[in-house]
């Protein structure tokens, strides 16, 4: 009895016709490249575990051959047509320069040409987008922090603090400003402990002021049992206002740290 043999996948007398012909060839192209894919141990499969420096070693240490085919990463969409197609080093390499905006890596990022793979998004072209993109964020970054440190700068801060007890076993706190930039603040007196807002002023500020606070025995000490300390703090923000480029918001000038004690 004649065994009978498949036509190979370029002859015109193919089961099924040219369809037919075109997987068969994509399964034998795929078969080794399916044997490349990374197991979980991997580590293209593991770039979070790794430090910046670290992740160059890794990409150093990886095989150039290995890749993956367009028919293992988003192909099978429709006969034909692929999906990505990379080299696992490549990828490797895009990836540090994500994180770090290194340009000179993009020379590594070797695209992979294949007719059942799209290798456009692993290539120097693409690297040196994903450099540019990262050097434009840094860009932008410096220049907001300056702005936001020249809005602020001079904002008023508390310094000088003084506690003195009064009769009754209350006492009295003070506390002085300095700084040049009028504008509003928020100034709270605060129990350490428990986070207990005690005072709290909301000011519109031209110049350097002086603040003070009677503070009754009760009101610091509550139930606990004496004797005892009570850590106190003094927090003053500057609220910036809004500008073109953000939000309005809150910087805190400052913090003065203080203990009350009783028995």
């Amino acid at each position: 009895m004649r065994q009978r043999t498949l036509p190979p996948c370029h002859s015109p007398y193919a089961r099924g016709g040219l369809a037919y012909s075109l997987l068969v060839c994509a399964l034998l192209v795929w078969a080794p490249a399916a044997l490349a894919q990374p197991d979980n141990e991997d580590p293209a499969n593991h770039y979070y575990r790794y430090t910046n420096a670290q992740l160059e070693a890794v990409c150093d240490a990886m095989s150039p051959s290995r890749y993956i085919s367009g028919l293992t990463d988003g192909g099978w969409g429709s006969l034909g047509i692929g999906g990505r197609s990379y080299f696992y080093r490549s990828a490797c390499y895009l990836e540090l320069v994500r994180r770090t905006g290194r340009a000179e890596l993009c020379p590594k990022v070797i695209e992979r040409r294949s007719l059942l793979g799209d290798g456009s998004a692993h290539s120097p072209k693409a690297c040196a987008e994903v450099a540019a993109a990262y050097q434009a964020r840094e860009t932008q970054s410096a220049q907001s922090l300056a702005a936001f440190k020249a809005s602020v700068e001079g904002a008023f801060k508390p310094t000088g603090l003084q506690v003195q007890p009064l009769p009754g076993g209350g006492w009295r706190v003070e506390v002085q400003t300095e700084g040049q930039r009028a504008g509003n603040y928020q100034l709270q007196l605060i129990k350490v402990r428990d986070g207990t807002v005690l005072r709290q002023e909301n000011l519109a500020l031209p110049g350097p002021q002086a603040f003070h606070w009677e503070l009754s025995r009760t009101e610091v000490i509550g139930a606990r049992p004496l004797p005892d300390i009570f850590p106190m703090a003094v927090l003053m923000d500057y609220l910036v206002p809004a500008s073109a480029s953000r939000p309005a918001g809150t910087h805190s000038t400052g913090i003065r740290n203080f203990t009350l004690s009783a028995e």
